[in-house]
């Protein structure tokens, strides 16, 4: 059993790291599309960031591994609001169906708007107002390989139009999945945003944001505690920043892709969550005062058959982003 694990988990390793070389080439906010890696849930976000080996992942973070998605995932529906910086707001939406002999199936979308601005020339005359948004759908399959052992694939058609310039790109995401015999303890492997782009903004070839990420979640065994911890960006070692004043040294570079979360379980029906990711606190912090940027906190919370997540994000002196998600069974 241990031996076949290991060999899905290389067999995934491989594939991704065979990959074209450009995939992963450049960091992620110097890649397009920067907006898949907005965190897809208010679980997620209130945990620190987007983790690939959650417990009962389900429909809401199929895109962050597909491997999630389960036979108790059946007819499961999920609806998530983010309230972004200024008047920006994403909206996603996912749906998952079970079927027999074949998997569990899930398809999603998420919008991104950035609102209306106003079209000025080089003299500040204004000519009229133009709209920016981004744009994707998800499909994805996952079934068990052996036992609970999970393996998940799924493809995604990405767009972005901001006023005349369109872009438009093709990508995979996959992973693994594997829940110990324990039951306090998930281990995962996933791979995101590997494909390349359709259509470009100006004729500039542009990367999509791929990254190769594993995570452990365990639950201690007489404390009601649940912690989360995955690596990022496997697929590359230096993680530069914008004011980084030289390359970043071996604990710079290992902390930055550190992204940690706790979850204090204080009943079936509701949950308190703590997150924090630190290099997101390195591109926001300022040195002008403490702050708790790339920290977050959020709840969880079972209504009947409803779950509702909240969760704000602190993004230091810009404030905070607030995310709401809804979860039920039709």
């Amino acid at each position: 059993m241990k031996s076949k694990i290991l060999a899905c988990f290389l067999a995934v390793s491989g594939f991704v790291f065979l990959a074209p070389g450009e995939a992963g080439a450049q960091i992620g906010h110097e890649s397009a599309f920067g907006f898949l890696n907005l965190p897809g849930s208010a679980r997620t976000a209130a945990l620190g960031g987007n983790h690939v080996s959650l417990h009962d992942g389900g429909t809401a973070h199929f895109e962050v591994n597909p491997a999630y998605l389960s036979p108790d995932n059946h007819r499961e529906l999920t609806l998530s609001y983010l309230n972004h910086i200024s008047d920006i707001y994403l909206g996603s939406t996912g749906f998952a169906w079970h079927l027999d002999g074949i998997g569990t199936l899930a398809t999603g979308i998420r919008f991104l708007n950035y609102g209306d601005f106003i079209r000025t020339d080089s003299d500040g005359v204004e000519h009229g107002s133009f709209s920016a948004y981004d744009f994707s759908w998800s499909a994805a399959l996952s079934r068990n390989l052996f036992d609970t052992f999970r393996a998940g694939i799924g493809v995604q058609f990405i767009m972005s139009n901001y006023d005349t310039y369109r872009s438009s790109a093709l990508g995979l995401f996959g992973g693994l999945y594997f829940p110990f015999n324990d039951g306090f303890t998930q281990a995962a492997l996933s791979f995101r945003n590997l494909g390349a782009q359709l259509t470009r903004f100006d004729g500039t070839k542009e990367d999509l944001p791929f990254s190769l990420m594993a995570g452990i979640t365990h639950r201690l065994q007489h404390l009601p505690l649940r912690f989360n911890l995955t690596l990022h960006s496997l697929d590359r070692w230096d993680l530069p920043v914008f004011d980084d004043e030289s390359d970043p040294g071996f604990s710079d570079n290992l902390f930055r892709r550190i992204r940690f979360g706790t979850e204090l379980l204080f009943s079936e029906n509701f949950h308190l969550r703590i997150g924090y990711d630190h290099l997101q606190s390195e591109e926001l912090k300022t040195d002008r005062r403490i702050d708790l940027s790339g920290a977050s906190i959020g709840l969880g919370i079972i209504v009947r058959d409803i779950h509702i997540d909240i969760s704000r994000t602190s993004y230091s002196e810009t404030g905070g982003l607030f995310q709401l998600n809804l979860r039920t069974r039709l």
